[in-house]
């Protein structure tokens, strides 16, 4: 955060010129601040007109055959549309997203069978996504959320890439083996929650029920989040949030996870992806974080491409506090090749049947600082990023620390350059007062 520091000085001198300013140059100050505060009220942007589906192609939305279900979500803006396939039926849990034109006539929502989707049957599966006549693809890319990992930080170090298969004591749950709850129980118009059921027993230890929450927020303005760490967000863009709680880690002190999390593209599989870090001097949305992390699709033409985006912070408390913060990091982007099977098994197989043909990528995010207790501290950890389409949104230096900066700087220039003219003035007119014709005899002797 930026202050502003003005000595005890020169606070008294603008105060003593202040109290001699007359009522019209107060008044041309207070309406110059009010001008001023006017030009920092933040503008929504394009506003986008959402509808949701749960379980399309089926009769009812509870639907057995879909369990654990499928949301789409059509967000129409004034000259596209982007479509949002939401599931975790058959594989990991999957956001997809389409990027349409938006016709002018005819139909311009996806045809979904969520229960060709949950199919056994190849065939089936491709057919479960397509587009009516007239609704044509821009660009589209996706997050798989493949795999998460226990493992023993017995340096405490919070690195995972510092232990091998064999350095530690790992316990890899398979999000595609994983039973989910009903998404449509927690559910709304622009919420999808999928809680996990069972994770299956991974060396005589699992987790249920709300162990692990993943919550995907629809927008369809621009905003900011109110919770920490505050990511801005506009009409383009979801943020994921995800949590794991309550989770029995077995004997371990220090216990720690990672998130295997892909990215994808529906550009060819040799187009390279990237993750660019920003460093800011203003940490008012996130206190002691100064940098925010975008994950590119097509890092040379970002406004036509896909981005994951998070600031490098997690919460050990469900009360977000800088006191209860602690690191979150990315492994370096490695190919997808040992994942594919994943992929294949998740929703993605519905409208990218040939997987390996298009780009992707893979990271570990990692949470935890070292010494900083580890998960056990709390057995608790909540983290937000955010998917979205086109440019990632930037985070500049805050109204407030503008204001700052020019209330503290500009104010006490404003009232001693309007001091200096009173006080000039002031002198011209005791001058005037006070002026003796040397011609005239004044003298007083008769």
């Amino acid at each position: 955060m930026i202050t502003c520091h003005v000595t005890a000085y020169h606070l008294l001198i603008t105060e003593r010129l202040y109290c001699q300013i007359g009522t019209t140059v107060k008044m041309l100050i207070k309406s110059f601040l009010v001008i001023f505060s006017f030009s920092f009220v933040f503008c929504d942007g394009p506003f986008r007109s959402m509808t949701t589906f749960f379980n399309p192609g089926c009769e009812s939305q509870k639907c057995p055959q879909c369990n654990p279900g499928l949301a789409y979500v059509m967000s129409k803006g004034s000259n596209d549309i982007l479509h949002y396939i939401i599931s975790a039926i058959g594989g990991p849990p999957t956001a997809l997203v389409i990027r349409t034109n938006k016709p002018y006539k005819g139909k311009s929502q996806l045809q979904i069978d969520c229960k060709k989707v949950a199919s056994k049957n190849e065939t089936e599966r491709r057919e479960a996504i397509t587009m009516p006549a007239g609704l044509k693809e821009i660009y589209s890319f996706g997050v798989v959320f493949s795999r998460l990992f226990q493992y023993n930080d017995t340096a405490d170090k919070a690195d995972i890439t510092k232990y091998g298969i064999n350095g530690t004591t790992w316990r890899v749950y398979d999000f595609t083996d994983v039973e989910w709850q009903d998404i449509t129980k927690w559910s709304s118009n622009n919420l999808i929650v999928m809680k996990v059921e069972n994770s299956g027993e991974v060396l005589d230890r699992a987790f249920y029920n709300d162990s692990l929450i993943l919550q995907f927020h629809l927008f369809d303005q621009t905003d900011r989040s109110k919770e920490l760490p505050h990511l801005q967000y506009d009409s383009n863009s979801m943020h994921i949030d995800f949590t794991l709680q309550d989770i029995d880690t077995g004997n371990s002190s220090s216990a720690r996870w990672g998130l295997e999390t892909v990215l994808l593209g529906s550009d060819s599989n040799t187009a390279p992806m990237s993750i660019n870090t920003k460093k800011s001097i203003d940490d008012e949305y996130a206190p002691g974080v100064f940098s925010i992390s975008n994950w590119l699709t097509r890092p040379g033409n970002e406004a036509n491409g896909g981005y994951l985006q998070w600031r490098p912070v997690c919460y050990l408390k469900s009360a977000r506090a800088r006191s209860v913060a602690t690191k979150v990091d990315a492994t370096s982007l490695a190919s997808t090749t040992y994942v594919d099977d994943f992929l294949n098994s998740s929703v993605l197989y519905s409208y990218f049947p040939d997987i390996e043909m298009i780009s992707r990528y893979a990271t570990n995010f990692t949470f935890g600082l070292e010494k900083d207790g580890g998960f056990t501290k709390t057995n608790y950890t909540s983290w937000t990023a955010q998917l979205g389409y086109g440019a990632p949104p930037e985070d500049k230096v805050s109204s407030l620390v503008i204001g700052v900066i020019s209330a503290g700087l500009g104010l006490p220039v404003v009232i001693i350059m309007f001091g200096g003219l009173f006080v000039v003035i002031k002198k011209k007119t005791t001058a005037k007062e006070g002026y003796t014709d040397l011609d005239k005899d004044n003298s007083q002797i008769q």
